[in-house]
């Protein structure tokens, strides 16, 4: 019986062993891949393109959208519309209404009130306002009020969209908008240069909300991240912030990633800037919006490089070293205060780094494939440069 009992507890030993070597295979197969991949985290306000960028990586990288992705997205595509028009007819003065006649008004109250799954009378109503010129010059004074960037791309393809056979091409996709909560990861696979030794690397791409309200959940991707790519939404020099109507946005941007440059959580990350929106930026200001009117440190940047071509790439060098002379400035993160485990507090680690930092840089248009794979073509070269410098191959 003793024997027995010895064996009972040999047993009930071993199978411990067993179920603790399992554990640790589990774990060993699952931290081996997060440790060989680089990963990458974007960051930036909200609109500033990071959701885009993910798309992007999943058209270039892996295997695109498939034919249920595609689906879901139509309806993602027709509640821009309707969040487009909607927007549009709330901004209508009254004057405005009135000069349009009874069934102008009434279209404008159909929209507004409408709800999914839309019918073809939401659909006739939509058409008849889009047609107006006095909801065409309401588009025109959009900076003073919010509204997505891509509004005038899906309004003028309304009449596909609207067909209930409608699928989604991929600079739909790319255009299409809906609020990022929480986290996304992607994961995908580069070859490296020969110069680099050659083979292939996985990377993982984090995307976290850009709102207020999202930046807390932050931290929760900070470990481990070996570069930092914050987007900025340069079109938005003459807009307000959504969550905040006296903030500028592009004010909001600079104080953002000053808050990520000086993080001590980003200390060891790389860091690359989007300057993102070229295409929309250029556009206002060919309309004739004037950058000074919101930024008046402009004027004497723009005397000092009148030779440096044309205003607009005047106005891109400007809105880039805005962030730029950030990375030279001392200071405090309050993203590390808000991050931090009490409202106030900043931990300083017992041994600062105080090696110099590089930001690189790239005028980008987030929805444009071709300039996206040549922009990351260098940035992939770059991180996997700056992983081998880590880890003391370079």
């Amino acid at each position: 019986m003793g024997l027995d009992c010895f064996s009972s507890k040999d047993d009930k030993r071993a199978g411990a062993r067993k179920t603790s070597r399992d554990l640790d295979k589990r774990l060993t197969t699952w931290s081996k891949p997060f440790q060989r991949a680089i990963k990458i985290l974007l960051l930036g306000a909200g609109d500033a393109g990071k959701t885009t960028i993910i798309k992007q990586m999943k058209i270039l990288h892996i295997s695109g959208f498939s034919d249920k992705e595609r689906q879901e997205q139509a309806d993602v595509v027709r509640k821009n519309v309707h969040e487009a028009m909607c927007c549009l007819c709330k901004k209508l003065h009254e004057e405005e209404l009135e000069k349009n006649g009874k069934k102008f008004q009434e279209a404008v109250d159909y929209v507004i009130e409408a709800n999914l799954p839309f019918t073809e009378e939401y659909y006739q109503a939509v058409a008849l306002l889009w047609e107006n010129e006095t909801i065409k010059d309401c588009f025109k004074r959009t900076n003073e009020f919010q509204i997505f960037d891509s509004a005038k791309y899906f309004l003028d393809k309304f009449e596909t969209i609207r067909r209930h056979d409608y699928i989604p091409s991929d600079q739909d996709i790319l255009y299409c908008r809906k609020k990022t909560t929480g986290i996304q990861k992607v994961e995908f696979t580069v070859k490296i240069p020969k110069k680099y030794g050659g083979g292939s690397q996985d990377f993982w791409m984090f995307d976290v909300g850009g709102q207020r309200g999202e930046r807390r959940k932050w931290i929760q991707v900070f470990d481990g991240i070996h570069a930092v790519l914050f987007l900025v939404a340069s079109s938005s020099f003459d807009q307000i912030w959504r969550e905040e109507s006296s903030t500028n946005r592009l004010h909001e941007a600079l104080s953002l990633f000053k808050d990520v440059w000086d993080s001590r959580y980003l200390r060891d990350s790389g860091v690359i800037l989007f300057l993102n929106k070229q295409d929309v930026l250029e556009q206002k200001l060919k309309s004739g919006q004037r950058i000074e009117q919101f930024f008046p440190g402009f004027i004497p940047y723009d005397d000092k490089l009148e030779s440096l071509g044309n205003y607009i790439d005047r106005a891109r060098a400007f809105i880039r070293d805005l962030f730029l002379e950030a990375t030279i400035e001392k200071r405090h993160s309050t993203l590390d205060r808000m991050l931090s485990v009490g409202p106030s507090v900043i931990f300083t680690p017992q041994n600062p780094r105080d090696e110099p930092r590089e930001c690189y840089w790239h005028y980008t248009t987030a929805v444009d494939t071709s300039n996206i794979k040549s922009v990351f073509n260098d940035v992939h070269s770059m991180v996997i440069l700056w992983n081998l410098k880590q880890l003391g191959l370079q």
